[in-house]
């Protein structure tokens, strides 16, 4: 049994994340813990609110409320919002809170102390329309370097290159839309990345064979190989972490800071006595999901302060990277009750059709378009036609043939079954989300192959008078009814609620185990059996192009 850390990339707290941050990170992330939990490992998955930074701060000024407050409240919102979609996460905690300040100050002061940390003088901007310093994220304009718009002073999200503000080209204040801004001397200190160019590469050459993403390890090399450069750590701020330094009392430490070490620090406030047994333990694997624009933050710069800090904490085992989700027909938004976000598409339509349909299109080593015709086609021939049909066909037949099948079914031996089986652990192990999506609706296919081939109700008319017949539709029964309960267990980190419903017709009230897959079967065919997937509606369509 091994031992497991999952983590999926924080959720800023200013408003509520849309589909695209959610199949990023949060989703996959929710799919492989359930997944390892069924096996049976010890594993956990943290998660939370970033709530510091600048798009709460300039949220909360639009919203004329303290950060603090706007923060405190999206997080309630956020929390709530991913138990609808049905994760499951070991804690779902925040960054603003006692547990991640000690944690953060540890590694800020060991890492001072190592001599990892450099004082320098930048240019930081300064609006004058709005009389006060701009973070990194307040300045918008042109990226240098793939020349696309609303790049931001510390990243482009187009390309993942880290940026600094003064690199923007025809910069603008994010806060007032003005461009009248001018560059101040001001005191940083700055993580010297240079000085652990060397330890990162070695750890990123070993390491990412991990089934690290493809992506995340050649976009993390090619920026070593330009050269690490000493990265700001602390800004001319008010919201977030005070420096603990004399002569920095009108600074904070930077919002990717207390974010990367947020991991940690939600941990602690988990369990305050295990969080070592997981963050300070070799034999922990480290898996972090994240969207393909904070690579660079979890491959380069957390090593670097890991190593850097020298206290023991693990580095991570495999960077599972995702690409984007776009939408040419439907908007997705950030913004609170504005585009097809968590809270409005839930409105629409229940958990599971979400979560299976975001991971049948999950965008796992490329960009995946999102449209309503697919997720349409998705919900109306994948989850109703193939899954759900077969379900419902296996268990009403059965039921109006109670006398056909068997009390106890063993658990089937078919190679094709048990190929598929190996393939959907085999993926998820190689930690391929979509081949192992892929791999359940391959056993629904072979069901309704076994079903319309060898039309089971056909013989049922003649098994009274038929031995061989009667003989033959046994084993067909008892092939369908095996195959519809180990679609039970394999839905179940995609589909939690649909899993459920189709194994209680097995007698399965708990969460099933992989274990349970070798089980002998015992159906239970009292009640009529009820649809587990349903096709959209004309209402729930309408409701959907809403947002188109």
């Amino acid at each position: 049994m091994g031992r497991y850390l999952i983590t999926a990339a924080l959720p800023y707290s200013y408003s509520v994340p849309h589909l695209g941050n959610f199949v990023g990170s949060v989703l996959p992330a929710d799919v492989y813990h359930k997944y390892l939990k069924m096996r049976g490992d010890d594993a956990i998955y943290v998660c939370g609110s970033d709530q510091h930074g600048t798009p709460t701060e300039l949220a909360a000024i639009k919203a004329g409320v303290a950060p603090e407050v706007l923060a405190d409240e999206m997080h309630e919102k956020i929390k709530k919002l991913f138990e609808k979609y049905e994760c499951t996460f070991t804690y779902y905690g925040k960054t603003n809170t006692p547990e991640n300040k000690g944690v953060v100050y540890s590694i800020f002061n060991e890492l001072y102390n190592n001599g990892y940390l450099l004082e320098r003088e930048d240019m930081q901007a300064y609006c004058n329309v709005d009389e006060r310093f701009l973070t990194d994220r307040l300045i918008e304009g042109t990226c240098p370097y793939c020349h696309k718009r609303n790049a931001r002073g510390d990243q482009c999200d187009n390309c993942g290159r880290l940026l600094e503000p003064a690199q923007i080209k025809d910069p603008f204040c994010a806060i007032c839309g003005k461009s009248e801004i001018r560059f101040v001397k001001t005191k940083n200190l700055a993580l010297e990345l240079n000085k652990l160019q060397g330890d990162i590469a070695k750890f990123i050459k070993k390491t990412s064979k991990n089934n690290w993403s493809k992506d995340a390890v050649n976009k993390s090399l090619s920026m070593i190989k330009e050269g690490l450069k000493p990265r700001d750590i602390t800004r001319n701020m008010k919201w977030g972490f005070p420096v603990p330094l004399v002569g920095y009392e009108n600074s904070v430490i930077y919002v990717w800071i207390t974010g990367l070490i947020g991991y940690i620090g939600i941990t602690k406030q988990w369990d305050s006595k295990r969080w070592r047994d997981y963050w300070q333990n070799e034999h922990t694997q480290l898996i972090q999901f994240l969207g393909k624009d904070n690579t660079i933050f979890h491959t380069i710069i957390w090593p670097g302060m890991a190593m850097g800090s020298r206290l023991g904490f693990i580095l991570p085992h495999t960077i599972k990277e995702s690409q984007f989700l776009v939408s040419k027909t439907l908007k997705f938004s950030k913004s609170h009750g504005v585009g097809l976000n968590m809270k409005t598409a839930i409105e629409i339509l229940g958990a599971d059709y979400w979560r299976f349909s975001l991971m049948y299109m999950y965008p796992e080593n490329a960009d995946s378009e999102f449209s309503e015709r697919a997720l349409v086609e998705t919900v109306n021939t994948i989850m109703n036609d193939k899954i759900g049909n077969l379900a419902q066909r296996v268990l009403k037949l059965s039921k109006s043939n109670r006398s056909l099948i068997e009390e106890e079914i063993p658990s089937t031996k078919d190679p094709k079954v048990r190929r598929i089986i190996k393939e959907y652990e085999a993926a998820f192990d190689k930690l391929q989300l979509k081949k192992a999506i892929g791999a359940v609706v391959k056993l629904a296919e072979l069901g309704n192959s076994i079903m319309s081939d060898r039309e089971p109700w056909v013989l049922a008319k003649n098994a009274k008078s038929d031995a061989k017949a009667e003989r033959q539709v046994r084993e067909i029964f008892s092939e369908l009814l095996s195959i519809t309960y180990q679609l039970g267990i394999l839905l179940y980190p995609f589909t939690p609620r649909a899993s459920a419903e189709l194994l209680s017709y097995f007698g399965i009230r708990s969460e099933p185990t992989s274990a349970m897959l070798n089980d002998k079967i015992r159906p239970k065919l009292d009640s009529d059996p009820k649809p587990i997937f349903q096709k959209i509606t004309d209402k729930e369509t309408e409701s959907l192009r809403k947002y188109s």
